[in-house]
């Protein structure tokens, strides 16, 4: 692989000073370490159930007393339902959310404890998966933080092909992952990273990825809509489709019970080669996966667990959300920032 070929795909994130200064893809846990703790003493003793009732009394208590979690719902729960409004219904739908996210929460300490006896997967679509890992080259597999995406890691194995996870080191998601079935990619090591994403596809391997999380300022993103209003999507998986040749496979895992979840096969979109670097070049093909997301959260609309501002503050302006056809124009920009000055 040239440097030519992994700087047109970098993910231009941060380097590890930027990564200081500008952690937009951070955000701050709901829980404390002793709390965990308790939950996985629970699980061990009694088993999921009862820790499912436990959660609901403690994420009540957390959006009761914690207004910053109520506004982190506020972001997603404004745009997919614009006409709920006052205050006792924004407190209620708040809780709803954080009471779904809990559940999972739950699945994850549950399988970190127990193994995977602990939940029971299936796949929508799976000849196609596995015609796709049946064939000798790689794929980009993108993903998002909706439903009990964590504990779909633990089916990255079924894929019959070597995985590649691009995370920031977590010893909580890591601890999901046995090291035979996925080697982590630290998106903060630079062209390192991308250079090993890249040969990773050209030995028809699959690279893992979260579509909806922008690693560091933002730098070289795509501004599409996402139920109405501008979000701005990471560029890298389409540029290392579109410089490998490899598909992006959108799996989207759904929760559908106590210890059952659906890997659901989305879309497949096929990136042209040769795009280069231009951003406007990708925007149709970001739109595809935003459009997956869309008709996902619009059957199942309590199962979205990205808590970041992804539209960054911006006011509502949908009167109504409807979801959009993959194949619909829509309006879409490019943003790129400067990059921040160098402290000092």
């Amino acid at each position: 692989m040239s440097t030519e070929t992994a700087k047109g795909v970098q993910e231009t994130g941060p380097t590890h000073d930027e990564a200081d200064r500008t952690p937009a893809w951070s955000e701050p846990g709901v829980g404390k370490r002793w709390q965990f703790r308790f939950f996985d003493r629970l699980i061990r003793t009694l088993g999921k159930r009862p820790a499912y009732h436990v959660s609901y009394i403690v994420t009540f208590w957390y959006v009761l007393f914690n207004s910053s979690i109520r506004q982190r719902c506020r972001y997603y729960i404004d745009r997919r339902f614009p006409e709920r409004r006052g205050a006792m219904r924004r407190f209620l739908d708040a809780y709803h959310l954080i009471r779904e996210f809990g559940k999972t929460l739950v699945d994850i300490n549950a399988f970190a404890t127990l193994g995977k006896r602990s939940m029971a997967d299936a796949c929508s679509n799976a000849e196609r998966v596995l015609e796709l890992c049946g064939t000798d080259g790689g794929f980009v597999l993108l993903s998002a933080h909706v439903g009990c995406w964590q504990v779909g890691l633990a089916s990255l194995a079924n894929l019959q092909k070597p995985v590649s996870l691009l995370m920031v080191p977590d010893p909580k998601a890591q601890a999901l992952l046995d090291r035979r079935e996925a080697t982590v990619i630290d998106p903060r090591t630079g062209l390192a990273g991308v250079g090993a994403m890249t040969q990773a596809l050209l030995n028809g391997e699959v690279v893992a990825i979260m579509g909806d999380r922008v690693f560091g300022g933002g730098h070289n993103t795509v501004e599409t809509e996402f139920f109405g209003d501008t979000v701005s999507l990471p560029l890298s998986p389409y540029r290392l489709a579109s410089a490998t040749g490899a598909p992006i496979v959108v799996l989207l895992a759904l929760r559908t019970g106590m210890k059952t979840f659906e890997l659901r096969l989305a879309r497949v979109i096929n990136v042209p080669p040769g795009l280069g670097r231009s951003a406007e070049a990708y925007v149709s093909y970001a739109r595809q996966y935003v459009a997956s997301l869309e008709e996902f959260l619009q059957e199942h609309p309590w199962q979205f667990f990205n808590f970041y501002d992804l539209w960054h503050d911006r006011p509502v302006t949908t009167p109504r959300a409807k979801p959009h056809s993959g194949n619909t124009a829509t309006r879409a920009t490019v943003r790129t920032e400067t990059k921040p000055p160098a402290a000092g």
